[in-house]
């Protein structure tokens, strides 16, 4: 699919799937999207891809013995 794209921090608020079809509800802060730009691809086939990054804080000691691992 090739057209205008858009990229933005959003969180999902919901999602449900009923008769075989799936509504994604996002939440996103406006200083995070052009609503310029999401107003211009509003209409017609979207493409949506879905990425998350997640991180595991770890306690000070345990991330020191990581480290450590990591450089030998």
């Amino acid at each position: 699919m090739h057209g205008k794209v858009i990229q933005f921090k959003a969180d999902i608020a919901n999602f449900k799937v009923k008769d075989g079809v799936v509504t994604i509800q996002l939440a996103a802060d406006t200083a995070d999207i052009v609503l310029d730009k999401l107003n211009e691809i509003s209409s017609g086939p979207l493409m949506v891809n879905l990425e998350a990054s997640q991180t595991e804080l770890l306690p000070d000691d345990q991330e020191s013995k990581n480290t450590d691992a990591n450089n030998k």
